[in-house]
């Protein structure tokens, strides 16, 4: 098995969560975000049934988008 394919497909991944993770790092300064944002802080109180709470609807979301289609497979 050669795995130049392996790190050719991986290195762009690697570099994005890297970028990704950096700008997740900065604290936003007061005030700053988008105006959409603001009711999904005000249902997040940072206790941790809040994040286990939202990780369920996270997993529950991606699972019904990835679900395939009636008809296909």
């Amino acid at each position: 098995m050669n795995p130049r394919p392996l790190v050719a497909s991986a290195l762009p991944v690697l570099t994005g969560f890297t970028v990704v993770a950096a700008g997740a790092l900065r604290r936003p300064a007061a005030g700053e975000g988008h105006p959409w944002i603001a009711p999904l802080r005000r249902l997040h109180s940072g206790h941790v049934g809040d994040y286990a709470a939202w990780m369920l609807v996270g997993t529950t979301l991606f699972d019904v988008l990835a679900w395939p289609a009636p008809g296909t497979r």
